[in-house]
């Protein structure tokens, strides 16, 4: 699996909401590497849970500007955020207890979940903000 490479493509025009998917996006390429360089359980430990606290801190941030800006699909787009935490904990959980390494197919739904996210649902809610009065500033 190749690793995500930050592009133009996954900007969605909002500075913070940017710098913090460019985070997402490295701290996802980390778990990746150490996937396929083998490294051992408590490294790829530390990584998903990296991964997990810091995806949580951007579904919060984020929130908090369609909040600000009356995204009128934020109840849906909360509803996936909190889906995927959940997803990916119970992973973490089952990562955890069976000691078992991190799997492809685990890497590639993280991979698509985070990028199909981004130019889906995030250029939407983009769109909605840069036209706010709050996002038009």
């Amino acid at each position: 699996m190749a690793q995500v490479a930050w592009s133009e493509k996954l900007c969605v025009g909002i500075q913070q909401v940017d710098d913090e998917h460019q985070k997402l996006v490295q701290v996802l390429n980390q778990l990746d590497e150490a996937m396929r360089n083998g490294k051992g359980t408590r490294v790829m430990s530390e990584i998903l849970a990296e991964l997990i606290l810091y995806t949580q801190e951007h579904f919060t941030s984020e929130e908090g500007l369609m909040a600000e800006s009356d995204y009128p699909k934020m109840k849906l787009h909360k509803a996936q955020h909190r889906q995927l935490v959940e997803k990916v904990v119970k992973l973490q959980q089952k990562f955890e207890k069976s000691g078992k390494r991190i799997t492809k197919e685990m890497m590639e739904f993280l991979t698509y979940w985070l990028t199909n996210h981004i130019l889906v649902d995030d250029m939407a809610f983009a769109a909605h903000y840069k036209s706010a009065p709050v996002g038009a500033s």
